[in-house]
């Protein structure tokens, strides 16, 4: 075999993979995540600065197979704090294609009169970050590396099953 005549055709198709970033399409506002052990997470989808801001605040309770995903147009440094965050959260920083970059375990939640100096952060370069209940990404074997698969679907009507 020639590999001298393969090496245009690959060099060709790197930049075809390099491209195969995931993307939200429109309408979406829930998502699907297959994680590695095949634990399947329910993600509302914060995709507007509004969303984004508020995040999980105010909310008592997350079921174990829930969660939120917030998706960003570039995949710079993002920071994230836990002000009237009332649960703990395991946050995982993923690149463009759902790769696990870095995973927080058990974030604290935050609590009423907390100075904003003692408010936990976790910050890390990410294209998505996916915020899950404490405990669930060690669980499942979330780990720098590993990749989540995702279906986007659109808002759930009430009684649908």
């Amino acid at each position: 075999m020639n590999f001298r005549r393969l090496l245009p055709a690959a060099a060709l198709l790197l930049p075809a993979v390099c491209l195969a970033a995931v993307k939200v399409p429109g309408g979406a506002a829930l998502a699907s995540l297959t994680l590695p052990d095949g634990f399947v997470v329910t993600a509302e989808l914060a995709l507007t600065q509004e969303q984004q801001a508020r995040g999980l605040m105010f909310r008592a309770s997350l079921p174990p197979d829930r969660g939120m995903l917030f998706a960003f147009s570039d995949g710079g440094f993002k920071s994230f704090w836990m002000k009237n965050t009332l649960i703990d959260l395991d946050m995982v920083f993923l690149d463009a294609d759902l790769r696990v970059a870095k995973v927080f375990h058990r974030v604290p939640r935050s609590y009423e009169g907390q100075p904003e100096s003692e408010v936990a952060r976790a910050g890390a370069p990410a294209r998505f970050v996916l915020e899950l209940p404490a405990g669930c990404a060690r669980a499942h074997r979330l780990k720098p590396g590993s990749t989540i698969k995702a279906v986007f679907r659109g808002k759930e009507k009430a009684g649908a099953k």
